[in-house]
């Protein structure tokens, strides 16, 4: 069991990382400044900086916390639908992304925008998650798609054009949310599964 200093330690790590993500958010990547996520997690700066190394060490934390969590979700929604048609399984993992992107903007943001590649220098270790989160994401839809071609619903084309096709639309439907402003719903996962499947006219 952990002592009471672990779990307040914890405690304060999770709260810096709460901060931190609402400052990246309001302030933008460029903009955002340790002073600015010290104050809002009730801290001294100092204490921040005995917890993560600069602003990059938390960003990356924040985006290595919220990535952990995607995946437990998705793996869970695979796990979940393990004896179903891959087409329904396809689906609910579908919602369960569209889900997260509602309850979890500000990372779904940094991964989708692209804002990092420009940001190299300040963010060098950060600049490396968002690939490596797409590519967890395929992943794991490609378990589902693999399904798919045992069963003969999915067509065995010897390539991942399909994998990339699927992460593709929903990608797409997170981005109308960002720039237009129309939020993500369950029934757009269905769409897009259903596109996939039938086509255009689904």
């Amino acid at each position: 069991m952990a002592s009471l200093r672990q779990r307040v330690r914890r405690e304060m790590a999770a709260g810096m990382l709460l901060a931190a993500e609402d400052v990246f958010a309001e302030s933008g990547l460029a903009k955002a400044h340790v002073e600015d996520i010290a104050r809002r997690a009730g801290v001294a700066v100092g204490t921040l900086y005995n917890y993560y190394r600069d602003r990059d060490g938390l960003l990356a934390a924040v985006l290595a916390s919220r990535t952990d969590e995607l995946m437990a979700e998705l793996s869970d929604a695979v796990a979940r639908t393990a004896g179903s048609p891959a087409r329904a399984a396809m689906v609910d993992l579908a919602r369960t992304y569209l889900r997260f992107v509602m309850r979890r903007p500000t990372f779904i943001r940094i991964l989708t925008e692209g804002e990092l590649a420009h940001l190299k220098e300040s963010y060098p270790t950060s600049a490396t998650i968002p690939a490596a989160c797409w590519q967890s994401l395929r992943e794991v839809f490609g378990q589902v798609i693999a399904r798919g071609v045992v069963e003969g619903t999915v067509p065995d084309r010897g390539d991942d054009l399909d994998l990339w096709l699927i992460v593709g639309m929903l990608r797409g439907v997170v981005l109308r949310y960002f720039r237009v402003g129309t939020p993500c719903r369950e029934a757009d996962a269905d769409r897009v599964i259903g596109v996939f499947f039938d086509g255009a006219r689904a």
